[in-house]
């Protein structure tokens, strides 16, 4: 199963949601993170220097390497397709090619047989390398700040995956959408998630992801959040998404 996690919209904790999912999703068997961001922070974050790797993203979506030759182990039993920098010459390199919406599709392929669930974590854009993420996924997930004005930066992505899924992945369905950040006991939070509840019809809005120091001071640990912290509050919204996950699978 691929698991794209996705939101144009920068600093939703799309990248510290994929760490905390890959970490749990690797306890239950075989998972793959893909670092489809060139920035490279969930490299970065799961303790992976991508400039140290013979290959990185880059190398695979552009078929210079297989997939199997650029994985690269990580201390928490999960496999990283790291990424740095280098990655910004994808979207220009792809451009003129004819299979240029399918390039991660088709150099996932071989994986699919290797990981029980592949995670993306996507750049906060809609351009040439999310869309590759969309055409590859059979889920999207869509962390959302628990912000009014980040709810509004959802109608282009929901428009986008409509797109998507005319033209380059019909099968492409929305797991559901992660509020983050969430100050729980805030009346604005209250009122978001009532917000998100009522406009997203049809679409599943998971418990919020509370704002904590523990998901910062994580990142800068190398370690995904249930490793780092027992504390039950943060961690408990990503075992619900983690449950929903591997339900669709047995299904």
């Amino acid at each position: 199963m691929i698991i794209a996690i996705a939101n144009q919209k920068g600093g939703v904790a799309k990248t510290t949601s994929t760490i905390a999912l890959a970490g749990l999703l690797a306890e239950e068997g075989p998972c793959l993170a893909v670092d489809l961001d060139p920035q490279g922070n969930l490299s970065t974050g799961l303790g992976v220097d991508a400039s140290s790797l013979p290959y990185t993203t880059y190398d695979v979506i552009t078929a210079k390497v297989g997939i199997t030759e650029a994985i690269a182990p990580t201390r928490f039993g999960l496999s990283l397709l790291a990424t740095d920098i280098s990655l910004v010459k994808a979207e220009k390199d792809l451009l003129s090619q004819p299979d240029r919406f399918y390039a991660l599709k088709s150099a996932l392929e071989p994986a699919k047989s290797q990981f029980e669930q592949i995670l993306i974590d996507c750049p906060p854009s809609l351009g040439l390398l999310t869309l590759n993420a969309l055409s590859a996924a059979d889920w999207l997930l869509i962390p959302v700040q628990c912000q009014f004005f980040a709810i509004k930066g959802l109608e282009g992505l929901l428009e986008t995956i409509d797109s998507v899924k005319s033209r380059l992945n019909p099968n492409l369905r929305v797991l559901g959408v992660l509020p983050t950040m969430a100050e729980t006991n805030t009346v604005i939070t209250q009122d978001v998630l009532k917000l998100l509840r009522s406009q997203l019809e049809g679409v599943r809005v998971f418990d919020p992801v509370p704002k904590s120091v523990r998901f910062p001071e994580s990142n800068m640990a190398g370690e995904p959040i249930h490793v780092f912290t027992r504390e039950w509050r943060v961690v408990q919204p990503y075992r619900e998404v983690v449950r929903e996950l591997l339900m669709l699978e047995e299904a």
